[in-house]
């Protein structure tokens, strides 16, 4: 399981983190949710400054939203972000 948002914590660490805040209103601000354990592939790696090389990496799909009340128009938008260390925290 993982506790979300901001500062996302995972696996036991989300019983203690749920104790610590447990009569916090904050807590209501918190969404938890599965961990989703993305597929890991290769690739190049194509990064400023750098030579290019096969690494592992995953791929994430971020969904956000905007709302301009003034005009009353909602966007949504999808960007799909490459992670080249896919052992970084929250993957």
């Amino acid at each position: 399981m993982c506790l979300l948002p901001g500062n996302n914590v995972f696996g036991e660490a989300v019983r203690d983190e749920l104790q610590k805040m447990k009569d916090s209103p904050d807590r209501a601000s918190y969404i938890l949710m599965k961990r989703v354990h993305p597929v890991v592939y290769r690739n190049y790696a194509v990064i400023a400054n750098r030579p290019v090389d096969l690494r592992e990496m995953v791929s994430e799909l971020g969904i956000f939203g905007c709302l301009l009340a003034y005009v009353m128009l909602f966007f949504i938008c999808f960007a799909v972000f490459t992670v080249v260390d896919p052992n970084a925290p929250g993957l």
